[in-house]
């Protein structure tokens, strides 16, 4: 449950972006790069919901058997923007991510804009990430200083504020969801070729969602946003 100063702390931060982007929505959103992480499994069942099936009426629904994800799962850090993917980082097996391991994505992820979008950094990067703990670490602070990105502040408990969380990893999931994989190797293939195959609209679409969803946090005093 939200308190009342999550509440007051999604809602100015919702205010604080709509007015960054002012009528600009298209160029700010070209100045942002975000990061999160998600676990990717070997397999992953559909879940209940997603089971549900139409039946007759006074039919009774088909008996199924619960299912248990995979325990051998791989986790992934991806940095992406407006036109795609920027990093994408596997934690090897025995690795532990801590601020020192994510202080240095962010000098790769660095690179990347500079590599990749030529002109990114000039235009200044508007970086946005959530509160993890790596991501808050004393090490990754200075880190992140050192990228000369500007931090977009994000507030606590609002994975429906952060399009890593609302827009891809969720999609990146379903379309995962229900296939088995016999390696990593086969989870980092699937991971890359999902996003291979998308067009730059795709992920510009994911950050453009942000503004609307703010305008509904703002509608609804800083509430979680159901949909």
């Amino acid at each position: 449950m939200l308190t009342p100063f999550d509440k007051q702390r999604r809602l100015q931060t919702s205010n604080d972006f709509l007015e960054l982007v002012g009528d600009n929505v298209d160029e700010i959103c070209d100045r942002i790069v975000t990061v999160d992480e998600t676990w990717v499994r070997q397999y992953d069942p559909e879940s209940k919901q997603e089971s549900m099936q139409w039946t007759k009426k006074g039919e009774r629904p088909p008996k199924k058997f619960k299912v248990q994800k995979s325990a051998s799962k791989l986790m992934a850090t991806i940095f992406w923007d407006s036109e795609g993917l920027l990093l994408i980082d596997y934690l090897s097996k025995g690795t532990t991510m801590n601020g020192q391991y994510y202080a240095n994505l962010l000098a790769q992820a660095r690179e990347a804009v500079v590599q990749k979008r030529r002109g990114k950094l000039s235009r200044g990067v508007l970086f946005l990430l959530d509160n993890a703990s790596v991501h808050t670490a004393r090490v990754s602070r200075q880190a992140l200083k050192d990228t000369g990105f500007s931090e977009i502040d994000h507030p606590p408990y609002s994975p429906n504020l952060a399009p890593s969380d609302y827009f891809l990893f969720s999609n990146l999931k379903k379309e995962l969801r229900c296939r088995r994989f016999v390696d990593d190797n086969q989870m980092k293939m699937a991971v890359e070729s999902h996003f291979d195959c998308k067009e730059k609209e795709y992920f510009l679409g994911g950050l453009k969602a942000l503004y609307t969803r703010c305008e509904k946090c703002i509608s609804l005093e800083g509430d979680y946003i159901e949909k």
